[in-house]
Protein backbone atom coordinates (compact mmCIF):
# COMPACT_ATOMS: atom_id res chain seq x y z
CA UNK A 1 0.00 0.00 0.00
CA UNK A 2 1.21 3.70 -0.82
CA UNK A 3 1.37 6.22 1.40
CA UNK A 4 -0.80 7.83 -0.59
CA UNK A 5 -3.35 4.84 -0.54
CA UNK A 6 -3.05 4.69 3.21
CA UNK A 7 -3.72 8.41 3.78
CA UNK A 8 -7.01 8.50 1.51
CA UNK A 9 -8.26 5.28 3.83
CA UNK A 10 -7.45 6.46 7.19
CA UNK A 11 -9.40 9.70 6.60
CA UNK A 12 -12.66 7.96 5.42
CA UNK A 13 -12.13 6.03 8.68
CA UNK A 14 -11.70 9.21 10.55
CA UNK A 15 -14.49 10.85 9.08
CA UNK A 16 -16.85 7.89 9.53
CA UNK A 17 -16.27 8.11 13.57
CA UNK A 18 -17.02 11.74 13.54
CA UNK A 19 -19.78 10.87 12.27
CA UNK A 20 -20.95 8.41 14.50
CA UNK A 21 -20.36 10.22 17.44
CA UNK A 22 -21.79 13.59 16.27
CA UNK A 23 -25.17 11.02 15.66
CA UNK A 24 -24.78 9.30 19.43
CA UNK A 25 -24.31 13.10 20.99
CA UNK A 26 -27.26 14.71 19.54
CA UNK A 27 -29.68 12.44 21.00
CA UNK A 28 -33.53 14.39 20.62
CA UNK A 29 -34.68 15.65 23.88
CA UNK A 30 -38.13 13.89 23.81
CA UNK A 31 -36.32 10.48 24.40
CA UNK A 32 -33.97 11.67 26.76
CA UNK A 33 -34.84 9.92 30.30
CA UNK A 34 -36.53 12.41 32.33
CA UNK A 35 -34.95 12.67 35.94
CA UNK A 36 -37.25 13.77 38.59
CA UNK A 37 -35.91 16.14 41.47
CA UNK A 38 -36.10 14.75 44.85
CA UNK A 39 -39.19 16.23 46.95
CA UNK A 40 -37.92 17.23 50.65
CA UNK A 41 -40.34 16.16 53.34
CA UNK A 42 -40.76 18.87 55.76
CA UNK A 43 -38.97 18.80 59.29
CA UNK A 44 -40.41 17.95 62.56
CA UNK A 45 -41.59 21.57 64.22
CA UNK A 46 -42.30 23.00 60.68
CA UNK A 47 -46.28 24.11 60.02
CA UNK A 48 -48.33 24.43 56.90
CA UNK A 49 -50.81 27.18 56.32
CA UNK A 50 -54.57 26.89 56.72
CA UNK A 51 -56.52 28.99 54.68
CA UNK A 52 -59.39 30.95 56.06
CA UNK A 53 -62.99 29.84 55.16
CA UNK A 54 -66.00 27.92 56.07
CA UNK A 55 -65.70 23.89 55.83
CA UNK A 56 -68.03 20.97 57.32
CA UNK A 57 -67.38 19.92 60.63
CA UNK A 58 -69.01 16.61 61.88
CA UNK A 59 -71.21 13.78 60.87
CA UNK A 60 -74.96 12.88 60.41
CA UNK A 61 -73.89 9.49 61.07
CA UNK A 62 -76.32 7.90 64.01
CA UNK A 63 -74.31 5.14 64.80
CA UNK A 64 -73.63 5.53 68.85
CA UNK A 65 -71.50 7.04 70.30
CA UNK A 66 -73.14 10.55 68.54
CA UNK A 67 -70.61 12.65 69.94
CA UNK A 68 -69.84 14.66 66.61
CA UNK A 69 -73.38 14.95 65.70
CA UNK A 70 -75.12 16.95 63.94
CA UNK A 71 -72.77 18.48 60.79
CA UNK A 72 -72.13 22.35 60.88
CA UNK A 73 -70.74 24.67 58.70
CA UNK A 74 -67.81 26.27 60.35
CA UNK A 75 -65.76 29.81 59.28
CA UNK A 76 -62.35 29.78 60.62
CA UNK A 77 -59.12 32.32 60.23
CA UNK A 78 -56.54 31.55 58.76
CA UNK A 79 -53.89 29.42 60.51
CA UNK A 80 -50.71 27.44 60.70
CA UNK A 81 -50.45 23.88 62.26
CA UNK A 82 -47.72 21.52 62.46
CA UNK A 83 -46.98 19.27 59.91
CA UNK A 84 -46.17 16.13 62.07
CA UNK A 85 -46.61 15.20 65.89
CA UNK A 86 -44.20 16.64 68.55
CA UNK A 87 -41.25 14.73 68.31
CA UNK A 88 -39.51 12.85 71.20
CA UNK A 89 -36.70 14.95 70.18
CA UNK A 90 -38.54 17.98 70.35
CA UNK A 91 -39.62 17.18 73.62
CA UNK A 92 -36.40 16.55 74.85
CA UNK A 93 -35.07 19.70 73.84
CA UNK A 94 -38.02 21.64 75.27
CA UNK A 95 -37.34 19.99 78.80
CA UNK A 96 -33.55 20.48 78.44
CA UNK A 97 -33.51 24.15 77.71
CA UNK A 98 -37.14 25.34 79.52
CA UNK A 99 -35.79 22.78 83.12
CA UNK A 100 -39.32 21.46 82.68
CA UNK A 101 -40.93 18.27 84.97
CA UNK A 102 -43.35 17.15 82.78
CA UNK A 103 -46.44 14.95 84.37
CA UNK A 104 -46.58 12.23 82.15
CA UNK A 105 -44.36 9.24 82.03
CA UNK A 106 -43.06 10.08 78.46
CA UNK A 107 -39.73 7.89 79.28
CA UNK A 108 -42.13 4.91 78.68
CA UNK A 109 -42.01 4.86 74.97
CA UNK A 110 -38.65 6.39 74.42
CA UNK A 111 -35.20 4.82 73.56
CA UNK A 112 -32.08 6.39 71.72
CA UNK A 113 -32.97 6.54 68.42
CA UNK A 114 -36.90 7.23 68.77
CA UNK A 115 -35.76 10.96 68.33
CA UNK A 116 -38.39 11.32 65.56
CA UNK A 117 -41.10 9.25 67.01
CA UNK A 118 -44.49 11.39 68.46
CA UNK A 119 -43.78 12.42 72.18
CA UNK A 120 -46.48 10.09 73.92
CA UNK A 121 -47.85 10.02 77.43
CA UNK A 122 -48.35 13.64 77.90
CA UNK A 123 -50.93 15.43 79.95
CA UNK A 124 -53.01 18.20 78.66
CA UNK A 125 -50.31 20.94 80.74
CA UNK A 126 -47.57 19.22 79.09
CA UNK A 127 -48.75 19.60 76.40
CA UNK A 128 -49.94 23.11 76.53
CA UNK A 129 -46.33 24.17 78.49
CA UNK A 130 -44.59 22.96 75.22
CA UNK A 131 -46.88 24.74 72.59
CA UNK A 132 -46.37 27.99 75.08
CA UNK A 133 -42.62 27.55 75.21
CA UNK A 134 -42.63 26.88 71.02
CA UNK A 135 -44.60 30.57 70.48
CA UNK A 136 -47.81 28.38 69.81
CA UNK A 137 -50.82 26.55 71.45
CA UNK A 138 -52.77 23.86 71.10
CA UNK A 139 -55.46 23.78 68.27
CA UNK A 140 -58.91 23.90 68.66
CA UNK A 141 -61.26 21.04 67.44
CA UNK A 142 -62.50 22.54 64.28
CA UNK A 143 -59.02 23.86 63.76
CA UNK A 144 -57.93 20.13 64.20
CA UNK A 145 -60.92 18.91 62.17
CA UNK A 146 -60.58 21.00 59.39
CA UNK A 147 -56.70 20.84 58.54
CA UNK A 148 -56.97 16.48 59.10
CA UNK A 149 -60.22 16.75 56.67
CA UNK A 150 -59.61 19.11 54.18
CA UNK A 151 -61.45 21.24 51.42
CA UNK A 152 -63.52 17.72 50.60
CA UNK A 153 -64.47 17.12 54.26
CA UNK A 154 -63.12 13.46 53.77
CA UNK A 155 -63.24 10.77 56.51
CA UNK A 156 -60.11 9.70 56.36
CA UNK A 157 -57.12 11.33 55.28
CA UNK A 158 -56.79 9.75 52.06
CA UNK A 159 -60.87 9.84 51.37
CA UNK A 160 -64.01 8.05 52.46
CA UNK A 161 -63.05 4.27 52.18
CA UNK A 162 -61.01 2.88 54.82
CA UNK A 163 -57.49 0.94 53.95
CA UNK A 164 -55.33 -0.45 57.07
CA UNK A 165 -52.11 -0.32 54.87
CA UNK A 166 -52.35 3.23 55.19
CA UNK A 167 -52.06 4.47 58.90
CA UNK A 168 -50.34 3.11 61.58
CA UNK A 169 -53.72 2.54 63.26
CA UNK A 170 -54.34 -1.08 65.51
CA UNK A 171 -55.25 -2.82 61.94
CA UNK A 172 -51.57 -2.40 60.81
CA UNK A 173 -50.07 -4.95 63.74
CA UNK A 174 -47.54 -2.31 64.90
CA UNK A 175 -48.20 -2.42 68.41
CA UNK A 176 -45.89 0.74 68.75
CA UNK A 177 -45.42 4.26 67.61
CA UNK A 178 -43.84 4.93 64.37
CA UNK A 179 -41.26 7.83 63.29
CA UNK A 180 -43.70 10.73 62.36
CA UNK A 181 -44.56 11.11 58.78
CA UNK A 182 -43.48 7.23 57.77
CA UNK A 183 -46.89 6.18 56.89
CA UNK A 184 -46.90 8.04 53.83
CA UNK A 185 -50.73 7.59 53.11
CA UNK A 186 -51.37 9.00 56.44
CA UNK A 187 -51.35 12.25 54.84
CA UNK A 188 -54.16 15.28 54.84
CA UNK A 189 -55.15 16.98 51.68
CA UNK A 190 -53.41 19.80 53.23
CA UNK A 191 -50.35 18.08 53.60
CA UNK A 192 -50.34 17.03 57.46
CA UNK A 193 -49.21 13.54 58.53
CA UNK A 194 -50.62 10.52 61.11
CA UNK A 195 -54.20 12.46 61.70
CA UNK A 196 -55.17 9.07 61.84
CA UNK A 197 -52.96 7.12 62.97
CA UNK A 198 -49.98 7.17 65.75
CA UNK A 199 -50.92 8.52 68.62
CA UNK A 200 -53.89 10.38 69.80
CA UNK A 201 -53.52 14.02 70.26
CA UNK A 202 -54.78 16.81 72.60
CA UNK A 203 -57.05 20.01 71.86
CA UNK A 204 -57.37 23.40 73.50
CA UNK A 205 -60.97 22.41 74.56
CA UNK A 206 -63.30 21.15 76.87
CA UNK A 207 -65.57 18.10 75.42
CA UNK A 208 -68.39 19.84 74.89
CA UNK A 209 -72.03 18.85 72.68
CA UNK A 210 -72.68 20.55 69.48
CA UNK A 211 -75.16 22.57 69.09
CA UNK A 212 -78.48 20.88 68.66
CA UNK A 213 -76.99 17.47 69.59
CA UNK A 214 -79.16 14.81 70.25
CA UNK A 215 -76.55 13.00 72.58
CA UNK A 216 -76.20 16.58 74.57
CA UNK A 217 -76.90 14.40 77.92
CA UNK A 218 -74.40 11.84 76.89
CA UNK A 219 -72.45 11.09 80.13
CA UNK A 220 -68.95 12.13 78.31
CA UNK A 221 -69.92 15.83 78.58
CA UNK A 222 -71.14 15.57 82.51
CA UNK A 223 -66.84 15.32 83.12
CA UNK A 224 -64.47 17.39 82.98
CA UNK A 225 -62.80 15.48 79.98
CA UNK A 226 -60.71 17.25 77.40
CA UNK A 227 -61.21 16.56 73.91
CA UNK A 228 -58.71 14.89 72.31
CA UNK A 229 -58.87 13.75 68.03
CA UNK A 230 -57.03 11.22 65.99
CA UNK A 231 -56.15 7.52 65.94
CA UNK A 232 -53.53 5.70 67.16
CA UNK A 233 -51.51 2.79 67.04
CA UNK A 234 -53.77 1.13 69.43
CA UNK A 235 -57.11 2.36 68.18
CA UNK A 236 -59.23 1.07 65.25
CA UNK A 237 -59.56 3.59 62.82
CA UNK A 238 -62.18 1.51 60.92
CA UNK A 239 -64.45 2.26 63.61
CA UNK A 240 -63.81 6.04 63.70
CA UNK A 241 -63.35 9.42 61.51
CA UNK A 242 -61.17 12.42 61.40
CA UNK A 243 -64.70 13.97 62.59
CA UNK A 244 -64.45 11.26 65.65
CA UNK A 245 -64.11 12.83 69.13
CA UNK A 246 -62.92 11.65 72.36
CA UNK A 247 -62.96 12.76 75.34
CA UNK A 248 -60.06 12.29 78.97
CA UNK A 249 -59.55 13.92 81.69
CA UNK A 250 -56.49 16.40 81.77
CA UNK A 251 -54.51 14.58 84.37
CA UNK A 252 -54.60 11.38 81.39
CA UNK A 253 -51.57 10.35 79.46
CA UNK A 254 -51.31 6.95 78.16
CA UNK A 255 -50.56 7.39 74.34
CA UNK A 256 -51.71 11.08 74.03
CA UNK A 257 -49.63 13.48 71.77
CA UNK A 258 -50.24 16.11 70.53
CA UNK A 259 -49.05 19.35 67.55
CA UNK A 260 -49.24 22.75 67.51
CA UNK A 261 -50.93 25.38 65.68
CA UNK A 262 -50.16 29.38 65.51
CA UNK A 263 -52.20 32.05 64.82
CA UNK A 264 -51.28 33.94 61.28
CA UNK A 265 -50.57 37.12 62.61
CA UNK A 266 -47.82 35.99 64.69
CA UNK A 267 -46.35 32.93 62.19
CA UNK A 268 -42.79 33.99 60.35
CA UNK A 269 -42.65 34.43 56.64
CA UNK A 270 -40.50 30.85 56.29
CA UNK A 271 -43.86 29.36 57.83
CA UNK A 272 -46.38 30.93 55.62
CA UNK A 273 -44.70 29.57 53.06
Amino acid sequence: MTNKTFFLASLVLLSYSTWLGCGEAEVPADEAMAVEPEIAKPKPGESVLIPAGEFIMGTEQQAPPQLAVPQRTIDLQAYSIDVYEVTLGEWIKFITEADFRPEGNWRQFYSIGKEDHPVTNVTWADAKAYCEWAGKRLPTEPEWEKAARGPEGYRYPWGDVWDARKSNSSEMGMRNTMEVGETEADESPYGLYDMMGNTQEWTSEKLVPYPDSPARRDDAFRGNYIAVRGGSYAVKGRTMGLFSRSGYLPDSQYGLGFRCVQDVDQASPQEEQ
